[in-house]
Parts: C-alpha cells; structure tokens; sequence
C-alpha cells in the first residue's frame, strides 16, 4: 500500500507541484471545506454540513498520515496531535447547534496556512 507522502510525489511528477504546494492546496481544501460547514449549518443543511465535514476530516487524514515523524521531530509531533483534536471537534458537530468547533477548527487552519505559506516561501522563493 503506498503512503500518502507518495502520492505528493506522484503529483509533483506529473503536474509539477511541490510537496509544500500539496499542503498548500490541501490546506486550501480544508478551510474552503470548514467555511461551507459553517455555511451549512447557519442555513440548516445537514447533509451538506456533512458532506463538507466528513471531507475536511479527509483532509486532516491525509495531512496526519503524512508526516514524518522521524525527520520532523517535535513540529511533526505536535502538528500529529493538532490534526487528532481537530479531528475530534469535527467529529463532534453533527450534535452542535452552534459553529463553535467549526471556527475554531477554520481559526486553526488559517494558522497552519500562514505559517505553511511563510515556509513555503522560504524554501520555494519562486512560488511567491
């Protein structure tokens, strides 16, 4: 079974994306996915709040699975846990009558896109 990280690999290969251009894009997904949650739950669509959330459980799946550990160290080890309590706030929105966890998981997520995208930058000065 191929890891996740392999299929970053695949990506880069064949459309010429960077691995930090996947989590990028995958963090782009994520929040898009959280903000129509947040929609969704404000209008009382369920099944979409749904769809959107089971997705951007997805998402944290993938980022999660990908890391190293090894090589990482503390970072990997914390964004690990970071991924697991988002994972668990989301898990829990379906009985919320509130957007609580869903900001709070979007405010998380914007976090870990800016710091992304200020690494990105300098490890890949020409994507800026």
């Amino acid at each position: 079974m191929n890891k996740p990280i392999d299929t970053y690999k695949k990506v880069k290969t064949s459309q010429d994306v960077s691995q930090y251009r996947a989590v990028a894009l995958l963090l782009d997904g994520a929040i898009e996915r959280v903000k129509l949650a947040r929609q969704a739950q404000a209008e009382g669509n369920s099944e979409v709040r749904g769809l959107a959330v089971g997705t951007t459980i997805t998402i944290l799946g993938v980022l999660q699975a990908s890391l190293d550990k090894q090589l990482g160290g503390e970072i990997a080890e914390n964004l690990d846990a970071l991924y697991a309590y988002m994972t668990r706030c989301l898990a829990g929105v379906a009985i919320e009558r509130e957007a609580g966890s869903l900001e709070e998981v979007e405010a998380l997520l914007v976090q870990l896109q800016e710091a992304w995208t200020a690494i990105e930058a300098e490890v890949e000065p020409s994507a800026s």
